[in-house]
């Protein structure tokens, strides 16, 4: 069952009274108990709130969209609660039924119903849903609770970090793929953080990249190197929490080399002109970068894509734009191990070797002279 059938099923039963499920005892999860591997998430908010921010993997049944909700919002302020109560369940009512036969599969579940706040949204849906037999808890304090939870996960101190380098096009995000136990910052960001790193992209809000990222981060281990490509602080248009980013700053640096030819050939590949909406994207990114390289050669680079001529295209780019500013970015940087990249397999096959090496150094200088045996 996927998200898009989860409100689409027909009724099965009829309901007594909505308003008997609105006071009463409930069960009530934490944020660590929800995010077990066996519950099955179920966001009330609006499709809107939905869109801002949510749990990985949470589907979303809303009780009301985005207008009812407003409507609601409004009567509470300026007329009460109780007002606001009966408005919600004249909205909810006539959708009740439908909701509880589209979740009939979900029975066998374990349930977590979360609203903004742990509030009525959540409370009700759990007491009703509990009454028809589902195994059903409300998370205590809502998304709210959620956020500050991922907020404070990401103010902890990270794994080591062997942060990998390179060129644009080098095949960074192809090699870090191939890796054990890495972080994609690129694939949370839904963005490939360069000026045309959204095309074929779905990028994700500040809030979701943000729980993409501490989810992945808790399932790591906490004290062997992990593997990460170099980004700057921002990544599209998403920010990379501080402390992770001065972990970035502070890790052990590797450098990825390749060819010209083949780095424009993994950037043709990767960035995919297929259909009028992709080249609408490509064509109105060239025309911004009149500034930077001049009208004639923007002009010129917009002829090429027209053509399909991508190679010619990429090879400028790379030459006169990227490839100076990384070199000027990059200048400081002291790499603790230079690799490859032509071929990615054996790239990937060496990282893992040096990684090893690192953890190896590493457990020989934390070992006190009470491990040492005298002869």
């Amino acid at each position: 069952m996927n998200r898009s059938q989860i409100c689409s099923v027909q009724p099965k039963k009829s309901l007594g009274k909505i308003e008997s499920f609105l006071k009463g005892l409930l069960n009530e999860v934490s944020v660590e108990e929800a995010l077990c591997d066996k519950n099955t998430l179920i966001d009330v908010r609006t499709a809107h709130e939905y869109a801002k921010g949510s749990i990985p993997d949470a589907f979303n049944c809303p009780l009301f969209d985005n207008l009812e909700r407003s409507e609601i919002g409004v009567i509470y302020r300026k007329i009460g609660k109780n007002a606001a109560v009966e408005k919600g369940l004249e909205f909810f009512k006539p959708r009740i039924e439908k909701f509880l036969s589209s979740i009939e599969d979900l029975k066998s579940k374990q349930l977590v119903v979360f609203c903004a706040r742990g509030g009525m949204r959540s409370a009700s849906l759990v007491r009703l849903l509990q009454h028809y037999g589902f195994q059903a808890s409300q998370l205590k304090g809502g998304y709210k609770k959620y956020r500050n939870y991922v907020i404070e996960k990401l103010r902890e101190p990270v794994p080591p970090l062997i942060v990998i380098h390179g060129q644009t096009g080098v095949g960074k995000t192809l090699l870090l793929k191939k890796l054990p136990d890495h972080l994609d910052l690129e694939e949370f960001a839904g963005h490939r953080s360069s000026l045309f790193g959204a095309i074929n992209k779905i990028p994700q809000t500040q809030k979701n990249f943000e729980a993409l990222l501490a989810k992945k981060i808790l399932e790591l281990p906490n004290k062997k190197p992990v593997f990460i490509e170099g980004e700057s602080r921002k990544v599209g248009k998403v920010f990379i929490p501080q402390t992770l980013a001065e972990a970035m700053k502070y890790g052990t640096l590797v450098l990825m080399q390749a060819s010209l030819e083949t780095r424009i050939r993994r950037i043709v590949d990767e960035y995919k002109i297929i259909d009028e909406h992709t080249f609408l994207q490509a064509d109105s990114i060239l025309q911004s970068m009149q500034q930077l390289l001049g009208k004639k050669k923007s002009e010129q680079l917009r002829q090429w894509l027209k053509k399909g001529d991508f190679e010619k295209l990429v090879q400028v780019l790379l030459e006169e734009y990227y490839d100076p500013r990384y070199q000027y970015a990059m200048r400081m940087n002291e790499y603790a191990f230079e690799l490859s990249a032509e071929n990615l397999n054996i790239a990937a096959e060496k990282l893992v070797s040096f990684k090893s090496s690192l953890i190896n150094v590493r457990e020989n200088i934390q070992k006190t002279p009470q491990n040492i045996k005298l002869n």
